[in-house]
């Protein structure tokens, strides 16, 4: 990899790290907020829910807009709403504030996929795509990682808002190095020619795994949602502790990410990744499920066998829609992320709710395992229509 694709690999990661960070750094301090503010798990659970509906309605305006401007104005969007839903968090003096903030980042949520996807259709090789989609879909994990290490220490020493802040400005300062990408930005002529041409349906099975992703999201939206307070509420961890266990999730999903990319790029189907981590998924929750009782070992597992299935799906979908939507990279991926992000939006509330109906987690991870199995079933009417990465490079 030469020294300007590693330039450009990092903008992507960055860019994507920033683009949900605050989701992630809420789940972290999420009893830090609940002692400042008095919440419920419910309430816990709609804040979340205003970044990833946001993010979910957004992304539909989001892919076409990407595809007019280029991905390095759409990145540099995207940081802007990173930094501004920071700023508003760090200022939060309230539950409403706090939805706002966190409705406003979800523009960056939404965002971020179809201004990176864009940015590597418009400047990258096929045959590197699978690589660098699963670079930049790592940067989603170093967030995690970022969240689960860092907010615990920050907020100890400086409180959480100081996070905040720190996102704020990280984002700002990510937008001065948007310059190594300039050339992935099209001509004035090919813009043009983007524009006036008439909008093309999109394939089938982008709306097919867009449902994959609706029900694969609504176990991420409960589970990436609570894990911290499940390790410390259920299995008995310090906070600082299950803010460790977050981000060694994230960590793990890191190489996991990459891994798949390369695996994409070496001829494995999309098929067989969705598959495998749809399984890896419905394990997962079982994990879980017997970890209710302090088993703190089943609890690690199921944390490291997340971050290389749950956590790493997106991946083979996003190397779908950059190879086979092309010049519509963005306007897929928005589809894409439409059902995604509201699986995230439904998830979330509906775990918190489960949890203080309930008064556990038995049921909820009962639920997501259930959901987890459908998201496999689904997929089964797409498998022929994603095509092999050959196929597609031969197009």
């Amino acid at each position: 990899m030469t020294l300007r694709t590693s330039g450009f690999a990092t903008m992507l990661v960055l860019t994507m790290a920033y683009s949900s960070f605050t989701l992630f750094a809420f789940a972290v301090v999420a009893s830090d907020l609940q002692d400042e503010f008095d919440l419920s798990n419910l309430q816990i659970g709609l804040l979340g829910a205003a970044n990833t509906g946001v993010g979910g309605l957004f992304s539909l305006v989001a892919g076409p807009l990407t595809d007019r401007l280029g991905g390095r104005w759409a990145m540099t969007g995207v940081l802007t709403a990173a930094a501004i839903g920071g700023a508003l968090a760090a200022m939060s003096q309230s539950y409403n504030a706090l939805l706002a903030a966190l409705a406003v980042g979800g523009i960056a949520q939404g965002w971020g996929n179809p201004a990176t996807n864009r940015a590597i259709a418009d400047g990258v090789a096929v045959a590197q795509r699978g690589l660098l989609t699963g670079i930049k879909q790592a940067g989603i994990q170093v967030g995690v990682f970022i969240a689960g290490f860092g907010m615990p220490a920050v907020t100890a020493a400086w409180g959480w808002r100081a996070g905040m802040w720190m996102l704020c400005g990280a984002s700002l300062a990510t937008m001065l190095g948007l310059t190594l990408i300039a050339d992935t930005k099209r001509s004035a002529a090919e813009h043009s020619e983007h524009k006036d041409a008439p909008t093309v349906a999109l394939p089938t099975y982008v709306y097919q795994v867009a449902m994959y992703g609706f029900l694969l999201g609504t176990i991420g939206g409960g589970m990436g949602r609570f894990l911290p307070l499940f390790a410390e509420e259920q299995v008995g961890l310090s906070p600082t502790l299950a803010g460790i266990v977050f981000g060694i999730g994230g960590l793990i999903a890191i190489p996991s990410r990459i891994g798949w990319g390369v695996l994409l790029d070496r001829g494995m189907s999309t098929r067989q990744v969705l598959t495998i981590c749809g399984v890896g998924g419905i394990i997962t929750m079982a994990l879980l499920l017997g970890a209710i009782d302090q088993r703190i070992g089943l609890l690690w597992v199921a944390t490291l066998l997340a971050g290389v299935t749950l956590s790493s799906w997106n991946t083979a979908a996003n190397v779908a829609m950059i190879r086979e939507a092309k010049a519509d990279a963005g306007r897929a991926t928005g589809v894409l992320y439409l059902g995604f992000l509201f699986g995230i939006t439904v998830g979330g509330p509906a775990v918190g709710w489960s949890i203080d109906r309930f008064d556990g987690y038995g049921p909820a991870w009962t639920a997501s395992l259930i959901v987890c199995a459908l998201g496999v079933v689904a997929l089964a009417p797409a498998i022929g229509r994603l095509r092999q990465p050959a196929a597609s490079a031969a197009r």
